[in-house]
């Protein structure tokens, strides 16, 4: 199940560029289908014999999804990256990406009902089985299942294999459990080759990083937007890189020539900028973070004879630049590639640099599902920034550029910037119709340089003041304000209005949410969110950071399976010591742990202080589901409860992720004063009488689990 969770997040997302923003809205909608389904497990009529179906219906919608326009947040609040420059013609992406199109709201909601859909499905598939089984031991299977299914896709984004490999494989786990005769295996062996065609033409059609769906194309004609006329090269000067439908990057050969085009020659002016001057800088390498295909590192070899460090965090994109750029930039002996995220180089080199380069390093994509975060949002804050003053040599400089489309964003880059470095910050934008994009320039030292650009002038930054300047708590960089976009309140409500619809399948005189198990998933889904933010800053955004952090949140809810069941506990204890847990993580700052110079010290320091709240977490509920005779409903109401936390994620927006910490101290708080009136804690002290209710549940749940075999073996 929560293989085909991740293979459906990453495929909406790769098709439809605007979901690309969204995969906490698809997680969601993942969480409030399987809540609904399971309390559909009342009913007998297997659902799953429509699984193949509903998968092979979203896949297929998702790829026409992709080709038709749509528009991007209406608001002035979030900047959201649209389209391209103007000046270049691309056949990738262009269909959907619009002025013009299908709302926001129609779009997501569309992917939040077709996903949630298909996880029903999942949902009452669950809850079926669990009937059969003592509910500890049910629960320790489904999560062992999911450890599973994030490592077989985790191997497969390794190996950067796409849609065709994780469908096959998907269908592949699923296919041996709804057949079983000769004409079920026909007509579900179709079902499972018509969703692999689907998605056959990315096979040959794309590259597939860990982060992205990549396109490279030839960039053999420009727009001349004066003249309002394309022109065509006679041959390629360059590529151009989408990724999941949206523009993302250029290689050019910028390497100077007769009669060149001024579309050239501006872009190699940009990606100078940095190096002006560079003569007075002192001795040291420079660092090139955001490196992409190259273009950066190949300015820094023609300007300088300096040795060059390059960082970025996508593999796929530095080894297509290795092999595509003209001018062969990581072919060169004077180079050295890291494959990381820049916050955690900042954080763990011990090298200094002359010169640090931001490149064009806005994402398009979030950190995590869990989280409203963009994979970039920890480069730029006070903390990332001070990390970058850190490595730089006395006298040293940054030079950071950015695609900065509205003048707030322009006016709180160099907030920051001036917040840091105490000094003005310069900055220049070329007066070109080719050229986007800001150069801004900071540093140690007291004489500034100027910039030299041709067609721009050097200014400095005011209104530092009045500018919301991120930081490590309230990262949200792309954010005009704290406060949550409008079209986000769109979906609160949508979300949590939903959340109570399973309702009204139950009997009449049962419609009521298990209101203990509801709170714990919304805890829960809070407390793997903050958490999951804050061991990101400590080990880094990359992508197998994120799949080592999700396994050891499920090995730590099987941990606290086993020690529910093994040991007498009161539950009065647990929450004391979560209260305890959740407290130490709100006051530790992350800066502290990162001054720990052991990193397996400093490693099991920040999993026993962020992610401690997860084991007590699930031991809580695991102590609670021990003796729960109707699992299905308390499962339900639980995933369910996580909807509803993963609405008030976004509550973040607003006060920042040490809120959300104070958010989950407050929930856990009721959950425990519900149960306390409720007569369950403190509870029973001896394992042994657990036992014995589980062997009764076992032995009363014999019938059931015949029951569901036979289904099995009848569905489709």
């Amino acid at each position: 199940m929560l293989f085909w969770e991740l293979a459906m997040i990453r495929w909406q997302s790769a098709c439809i560029r605007v979901v690309g923003y969204y995969t906490n809205f698809v997680l969601i909608a993942a969480f409030f289908g399987l809540g609904t389904g399971a309390l559909l497990a009342r009913f007998q009529w297997p659902l799953r014999r429509l699984l193949l179906p509903a998968l092979v219906a979203c896949i297929a919608i998702g790829a026409w999804l992709g080709q038709v326009p749509h528009l991007n947040p209406g608001t002035e609040d979030v900047f959201t990256w649209f389209g391209h420059p103007s000046s270049l013609v691309l056949e990738t992406g262009a269909a959907s990406a619009g002025h013009s199109g299908i709302p926001l709201a129609a779009l997501l909601g569309t992917i939040y009902l077709l996903t949630a859909a298909v996880f029903v499905i999942f949902g009452q598939w669950i809850g079926h089985l669990f009937q059969g089984l003592p509910p500890l031991k049910a629960y320790s299977v489904e999560i062992f299942g999911s450890v599973l299914g994030i490592i077989a896709f985790a191997a497969l984004s390794f190996l950067e294999l796409g849609p065709v490999f994780w469908f096959g494989v998907g269908f592949v786990l699923v296919l041996p459990l709804l057949a079983t005769t000769p004409r079920q295996w026909a007509l579900s062996g179709a079902c499972c080759v018509l969703g692999v065609v689907i998605a056959l033409p990315t096979a040959s059609q794309y590259e597939w990083s860990p982060y992205y769906k990549i396109c490279v194309e030839p960039l053999d004609t420009i727009y001349d937007s004066k003249k309002q006329e394309t022109v065509e090269f006679p041959e390629p000067v360059g590529y151009a890189l989408t990724v999941n439908n949206d523009y993302h990057q250029m290689m050019l050969d910028l390497r100077p020539k007769e009669n060149e085009h001024p579309f050239l020659g501006d872009w190699r002016q940009l990606y100078d900028q940095p190096y002006k001057d560079a003569g007075s800088l002192p001795d040291g390498p420079i660092l090139v973070v955001g490196a992409g295909t190259g273009n950066d590192v190949s300015a820094a070899l023609r300007n300088t004879q300096r040795n060059v460090h390059a960082v970025d965090i996508d593999p796929a994109i530095l080894r297509i630049g290795a092999a595509k750029h003209f001018e062969e930039p990581y072919a060169n002996e004077r180079v050295q590639v890291t494959v990381n995220d820049a916050r955690s180089f900042f954080q763990n080199t011990d090298q200094r640099f002359a010169l640090v380069v931001f490149g064009y390093l806005d994402s398009h994509t979030l950190l995590s599902s869990f989280s409203s975060l963009r994979l970039d949002n920890f480069v730029y804050t006070r903390q990332s920034l001070e990390q970058v003053r850190r490595i730089l040599v006395p006298g040293g400089r940054v030079a950071l550029t950015f695609a900065t489309g509205e003048e707030w964003l322009h006016k709180r880059m160099i907030a920051l910037l001036d917040e840091v470095f105490g000094t003005p910050t310069q900055w220049v934008q070329l007066d070109s119709q080719y050229v986007y994009g800001v150069v801004y320039c900071n540093g140690l030292g007291a004489e500034k340089r100027s910039l030299g650009a041709a067609t721009g002038e050097a200014a400095a930054g005011g209104d530092a003041a009045e500018v919301l300047v991120p930081s490590d708590d309230w990262p949200f960089l792309y954010l005009r304000t704290a406060k949550i976009p409008s079209h986000y309140w769109l979906f609160i409500a949508i979300v949590v209005g939903l959340s109570f619809v399973p309702l009204a399948t139950l009997p009449r005189g049962q419609r009521t949410i298990r209101v203990p198990y509801f709170l714990l998933g919304a805890g829960f889904f809070l407390v793997e969110s903050s958490n999951i933010v804050n061991l990101s800053l400590m080990f880094g955004s990359t992508w197998i950071v994120n799949v080592m952090v999700f396994v050891g949140i499920l090995v730590l809810v099987l941990l606290g399976n086993l020690t529910a069941a093994a040991l007498p506990l009161r539950r009065s204890w647990i929450f004391t010591l979560l209260a305890a847990n959740i407290a130490v993580a709100f006051l530790t700052p992350t800066a502290s742990l990162l001054a720990i110079g052991d990193f397996g010290v400093r490693a099991i320091v920040a999993v026993a202080v962020f992610l401690g709240p997860v084991f007590f977490a699930s031991l809580i509920f695991a102590t609670l589901i021990r003796n729960e005779r109707n699992l299905y409903q308390a499962y339900g109401s639980n995933i369910l409860g996580a909807v509803v936390g993963g609405a008030a994620e976004y509550f973040s927006l607003v006060a920042g992720f040490k809120f959300l910490l104070l958010a989950t101290m407050a929930i856990y708080a009721l959950t425990y004063l519900l149960l306390r009136r409720d007569g369950r804690v403190p509870e029973r002290d001896t394992v042994a009488s657990d036992q014995d209710d589980d062997a009764d549940d076992e032995a009363g749940g014999v019938v059931d689990a015949a029951e569901d075999r036979d289904a099995l073996v009848t569905s489709v």
